[in-house]
């Protein structure tokens, strides 16, 4: 007569490690904090761009003139800053994970 061999049940802690483990292998390496930046400056470069023509479209700035346009233009780097900083529009995340991409190709 022979016992068939069961498989070990492991306690919750067990469990949760070996799972996190798992999910550790398979996510993607984290980029370095200068890709992150470079991501970041240029996701908040892109996002300049698009609201500089929410500036050219309203009056941002108030005023017309040299001033309006002065403020108007510290407004949209400030927003576009700002957006970036707290997130953005995810094209940072993505533009890291390229530049991850490319430098393992070099």
């Amino acid at each position: 007569m022979s016992i068939a061999a069961t498989s070990p049940v492991l306690p919750e802690s067990q469990a949760a490690s070996a799972l996190e483990a798992k999910a550790k292998a398979k996510a993607p390496p984290k980029p370095s904090p200068e890709i992150l930046d470079a991501a970041r400056k240029f996701e908040a470069i892109f996002v300049r761009q698009l609201l500089s023509s929410l500036e050219k479209t309203t009056q941002m700035g108030g005023e017309k003139g040299t001033q309006g346009s002065v403020y108007g233009s510290m407004v949209v780097s400030s927003m576009a800053d700002s957006i970036s900083a707290a997130g953005g529009l995810g094209l940072g995340e993505l533009v890291a994970q390229a530049m991850m991409q490319a430098e393992k190709h070099t």
